[in-house]
């Protein structure tokens, strides 16, 4: 059962991670990317963070391989705009 501090960080990193999807990858992808939910484990060192890609199969994996290449930048855009002891590991996830 995820307590209400978990549900409002996870919403707090949600919207970290979409904010720079916007900033960062609005161009850099030819997919649409949609940051759909996010969990966090209970001690809120881990971040599971699920994306809608739309667009065809190869379109797909481009994106989702440019979120994983990314994927220290946005923990970093994360630790910036998510006002946590420890910044969480982040996890991607094909919703």
């Amino acid at each position: 059962m995820s307590s209400g501090r978990q549900a409002r960080v996870a919403e707090a990193v949600r919207a970290a991670v979409a904010d720079y999807l916007i900033l960062n990858l609005a161009n850099s992808t030819p997919g649409f990317i949609s940051v759909s939910k996010a969990k966090m484990s209970p001690d809120l060192k881990i971040a599971n963070v699920y994306f809608t890609i739309y667009g065809n199969e190869k379109d797909i994996a481009f994106s989702f391989k440019t979120l994983e290449k990314r994927k220290a930048s946005v923990r970093i855009h994360v630790g910036r705009e998510v006002p946590l002891k420890y910044v969480p590991e982040l996890r991607f996830f094909i919703d």
